[in-house]
């Protein structure tokens, strides 16, 4: 007979623990009940069935909400994968339970323990919707419990179902393993077998507990009365934010012979910083170049612009961009050109196609700001934002390819994974090329942190968070994000306070955007 449910109290006095037990479609907790029972120094729990992409919505808030009241927001993104991975391995071990007891095969046999697996995944995770529900009929739980205890976050995942040897075995051969470790390349070199997920899962997870100054030392495993609970005592205090500027040695040779911008792209920019330059003299320079005729004539046609008839002559076009429109817009053509001259034309189209998306997204969601005053700035940023995916997809494909698969299967951004590279990192790379262009420190900042705005400089917060929202309303459009995963805080920032809010913000968006072609 397992053992029942621990009780469920909604909301405790300070000293008691608040629980919550899962109801499918009820979420009672919020974001003042996390904060009230922090402050007070009580922890709360939450009891579950079984994992599930609800469960891990509401792991990813709980966190972030700690890790936010903690003043180290971003932290909270880096280790939640990890906590979703114990809460996912700790409701595996009871679908095991459920599976051999339904097979006649005893999970404390050696034998019977790898007859069971030959079978297990492809039986149970195939279909486990119908097979969710045993949980909750034999009497299976996870529960979560956190606490803030001085200057220690504890979280302990806890089910009740004791690992068997061969189990345990398992875990602690992963952990040996994943010290061997350094790089998400050594990790794919090694292949692991899919039995049951081969423990890749939980190797990724302590390469990013090290990305923040922590290791495997941090957890214990223990068994105790038919139950096991992992225990993850977290020195806030000693947290980092490892910033990840190392670029791998093929990179740095990439940036280093990589050509200045065409003659006519340099040309034009100097004569833009004269003060005395006016539309003719821009204009009569552009006509020199067939392609930058051809995208400025595009860029004042498209949505940004919303023009009542099409432009079809250069003069035209400048003066609806504007002299300050042009000279961004030089950037982006020029990142283009350059890179036509060295990469195939697919990769480029690829991440271009991408960019000149999100920039049209962007362009919606700061109009939704009125930030008239640096429109273009954040159109052009977001046309840059991803340039470097150019030179890491052309010159390490396979490695993109399997981290772009990894982030599907996981659910783990690809940024994360990418610090986890010896030194591949798109973002690092875009910014270091734009810093040898001598682009304006505004896009560098852009191309660095659009994946992470709130730790680029204040001055520039308006147009990170434009840029952000933009390329997570993308991917989100794509069905690879969900409401949870945005930053909060950059939605407040567009006064986004609920997802039907969220809801209505982005069909305003894609309504406007729906009859415009992607290139």
């Amino acid at each position: 007979m397992q053992e029942a449910f621990p009780p469920t109290i909604i909301y405790a006095e300070e000293g008691e623990i608040a629980s919550w037990s899962y109801i499918p479609h009820w979420n009672p907790i919020r974001e003042d009940t996390i904060l009230a029972s922090i402050r007070k120094n009580a922890g709360f729990s939450c009891t579950i069935p079984y994992s599930n992409q609800e469960i891990e919505k509401l792991i990813s808030t709980i966190l972030i909400t700690i890790f936010d009241h903690l003043k180290k927001p971003e932290l909270g993104h880096s280790l939640v994968y990890f906590l979703k991975e114990l809460v996912m391995n700790a409701s595996k071990a009871n679908s095991k339970r459920v599976y051999f007891a339904e097979k006649g095969l005893d999970i404390t046999d050696p034998a019977d323990y790898q007859a069971g697996l030959k079978t297990f995944k492809r039986e149970v995770f195939s279909n486990f919707e119908t097979f969710a529900e045993k949980h909750a009929e034999k009497g299976y739980y996870v529960r979560i419990d956190f606490k803030v205890d001085k200057d220690k976050l504890l979280i302990q995942v806890k089910n009740n179902a004791a690992l068997c040897p061969d189990e345990e075995e398992r875990i602690n051969d992963r952990i040996r393993m994943a010290g061997k470790f350094q790089t998400m390349e050594e990790v794919f070199a090694y292949g692991f077998d899919e039995t049951e997920g081969g423990g890749f899962g939980l190797i990724i997870g302590i390469l990013m507990l090290r990305k923040v100054g922590l290791d495997e030392n941090v957890f214990s495993i223990n068994r105790d009365n038919g139950t096991t609970a992992v225990l993850l005592k977290i020195p806030v205090n000693l947290l980092t934010q490892e910033q990840g500027m190392m670029i791998a040695q093929e990179i740095t040779a990439e940036i280093e012979r990589m050509p200045q911008f065409p003659e006519s792209v340099i040309r034009l920019n100097k004569n833009l910083q004269d003060p005395n330059a006016d539309f003719g003299s821009v204009a009569a320079i552009i006509k020199t170049d067939p392609s930058l005729t051809t995208e400025v004539i595009r860029i004042a046609n498209s949505p940004i612009y919303m023009l009542p008839r099409k432009v079809s002559d250069v003069l035209t076009a400048v003066k609806m961009i504007g002299l300050k429109g042009v000279k961004n817009l030089v950037l982006s053509h020029g990142v283009t050109q350059v890179f036509s001259k060295l990469y195939r034309k697919e990769k480029i189209n690829a991440v271009m196609d991408h960019s000149y998306k999100v920039a049209l997204y962007c362009s919606q969601i700061a109009k939704t700001k009125r930030m008239d005053p640096i429109l273009e700035d954040i159109y052009v940023a977001a046309l840059l934002h991803d340039f470097g995916k150019i030179i890491t997809s052309s010159l390490q494909p396979k490695l993109v390819d399997r981290l772009n698969t990894v982030c599907r299967e996981k659910g783990i951004p690809i940024t994360t994974l990418e610090d986890l590279t010896e030194g591949y990192n798109h973002a690092i790379i875009g910014a270091q090329l734009a810093e040898k262009w001598n682009f304006p420190e505004k896009f560098v900042q852009a191309i660095r942190y659009h994946h992470v705005p709130l730790e680029a400089d204040e001055s520039f917060k308006a147009l990170l968070s434009s840029v952000y929202l933009g390329n997570e309303l993308f991917y989100y459009l794509q069905g690879e994000r969900t409401f949870e995963d945005f930053n909060y805080q950059v939605l407040r920032f567009f006064s986004i306070e609920t997802e039907e809010h969220f809801t209505r913000f982005v069909k305003k968006i894609t309504d406007t955007l729906e009859k415009v072609p992607l290139r």
